[in-house]
């Protein structure tokens, strides 16, 4: 295990509980209660946000990247939950918004004291290297819309992506199997 290896895994651990909290007192201020689901979906945000940077900042860095994807995942599933979205899994606002928010973080805060064979970011005057994270960020959004619209579109063709109205006040396991899996 080299140095690189273990700041990534401090980082890591770092970006997790900061986002954790960071989202289970959100909670507490906005819902008036606090859940454990909020607290590990947090967690879950701060791993992705900090996945594209976690081996080229420093742990003060990290600290920031956990509280920051704390916050704007967090008002990135509000936003799905005020807007209907269909996202059971929290997909889009968890490691959607968390991806591009880490890889723009990885623009702003990379340093090359941490891993030299990285990139200054922005506050160390690497602003053209923020400029192609942001343009990687931007184009991976796009690409996986596009794909997984297209993939969509020819699954629908062969077979009902969404179940109909109605079954899931039923019950899936009652209206697509005819058997409750639970009771």
């Amino acid at each position: 295990m080299d140095q690189i290896t273990v700041i990534a895994f401090l980082n890591t651990d770092l970006a997790a509980s900061f986002a954790a909290v960071t989202w289970l007192v959100l909670a507490w201020i906005f819902e008036k209660k606090p859940k454990f689901l909020g607290l590990l979906t947090g967690s879950i945000a701060g791993l992705a946000t900090i996945t594209p940077a976690a081996g080229f900042v420093t742990p003060g860095a990290a600290i920031i990247i956990g509280i920051l994807s704390g916050i704007v995942c967090y008002m990135a599933i509000t936003l799905k939950n005020r807007l209907h979205w269909d996202d059971a899994l929290d997909v889009w606002g968890v490691h959607g918004v968390g991806g591009v928010l880490g890889i723009l973080s990885l623009g702003v805060f990379g340093s090359l004291a941490v891993n030299p064979s990285g990139f200054d970011g922005a506050l160390r005057g690497g602003w053209a290297f923020l400029g192609r994270q942001a343009a990687a960020g931007f184009g991976a959004a796009v690409y996986s819309f596009l794909l997984a619209f297209a993939a969509l579109w020819v699954i629908n063709k062969i077979t009902r992506v969404r179940v109909a109205e109605g079954e899931e006040e039923v019950g899936l396991d009652a209206a697509e199997l005819g058997e409750h899996a639970y009771l």
